[in-house]
């Protein structure tokens, strides 16, 4: 019996895309990073506000010390201090946008069966947000018809994995690729035009990507991809829901004026779709506006290259 209720424990983690084995390689990698900064001042509580300070050149920004979902390591996001008005390419909205408050809603690994829901409760509440799409779920006929169902409805799609596989994918550059352009031909037969936008799966900064990521870099930036990570996170995959996925991700959507907030579409996390109004109240209510990415939005990256 314990054998099998270990075997079903795997396969919920390997379909579900949010698994204890990627809790655990992300827990070990930003331990390992703190140390090398000499910054390690033991192990963050979920439930605090414990936050750490990122440094980058003569700037520093205080972020939340647990954001990232799965395979990547300790967050580098360079930020300018909440007082200081000008723009870098992490911390300022786009443009002219200095003093507004902006949350990106990012949805991940989908789409699945419960997408049309979700869809059903952002037009609701007359919130659009950015789908970072896999073909994981569903077949490909369904797929694109899905992937224009959200483009139809005001969203942004854009790539996440075709396969979402890290060991096939991080292969090799042209691996990488190779997924990346499978996805990106479905959304341009559901939408007509191919995404220019992405998300690495794992994070820019993944420990899948470590050998071949100066030249991945290199190589999406010279096809002219942008990619986007996030400095928010609502814990869906770390077993958060109801009340504490609320208290998240409106916690750290609130840390600065410009937040991309990372959740996930998938079987299974219902509880992010029956969370979500009570997170646009008061994202709303605390003066937070929401906005699509696209091509003109600065990118917060945790890896440069």
């Amino acid at each position: 019996m314990i054998f099998i209720f270990i075997v079903v424990l795997m396969a919920a983690g390997i379909f579900s895309g949010c698994s204890t084995k990627e809790s655990s390689l992300r827990q070990e990698s930003e331990s390992q990073q703190l140390k090398q900064d000499g910054r390690e001042n033991g192990t963050a509580d979920k439930e605090t506000d414990t936050r750490k300070e990122t440094e980058t050149e003569s700037e520093t920004v205080a972020v939340p010390e647990r954001l990232s979902p799965g395979k990547n390591e300790v967050l580098q996001v360079p930020s300018k201090p909440e007082g200081d008005k000008k723009a870098d390419s992490a911390s300022a909205p786009d443009g002219n946008k200095d003093n507004q408050k902006i949350v990106y809603l990012t949805f991940d690994d989908g789409p699945c069966s419960t997408t049309p829901k979700l869809l059903d409760v952002l037009d609701k509440y007359q919130v659009k947000a950015t789908f970072f799409v896999t073909a994981q779920f569903m077949s490909e006929d369904d797929l694109v018809e899905q992937i224009k169902n959200i483009s139809d409805r005001g969203h942004r799609v854009a790539v996440h994995s075709y396969s979402h596989d890290y060991k096939q994918i991080y292969s090799s550059v042209d691996a990488f690729m190779a997924d990346y352009n499978k996805m990106d031909q479905l959304i341009q037969k559901a939408t007509g035009t191919p995404s220019k936008i992405f998300r690495f799966p794992g994070g820019s900064n993944t420990g899948y990507n470590e050998a071949i990521r100066t030249d991945l870099i290199r190589r999406v930036k010279d096809e002219g991809l942008i990619y986007y990570d996030w400095n928010a996170y609502d814990g869906d995959c770390d077993g958060y829901k109801g009340d504490d996925l609320i208290k998240r991700a409106v916690k750290e959507s609130t840390y600065t004026k410009r937040s991309i907030l990372l959740m996930h579409n998938i079987p299974g996390k219902d509880t992010v779709i029956e969370s979500l109004p009570e997170i646009i109240r008061q994202l709303k209510e605390a003066g937070y506006s929401f906005e699509l990415i696209d091509e003109n939005t600065d990118p917060i990256q945790f890896a440069k290259g």
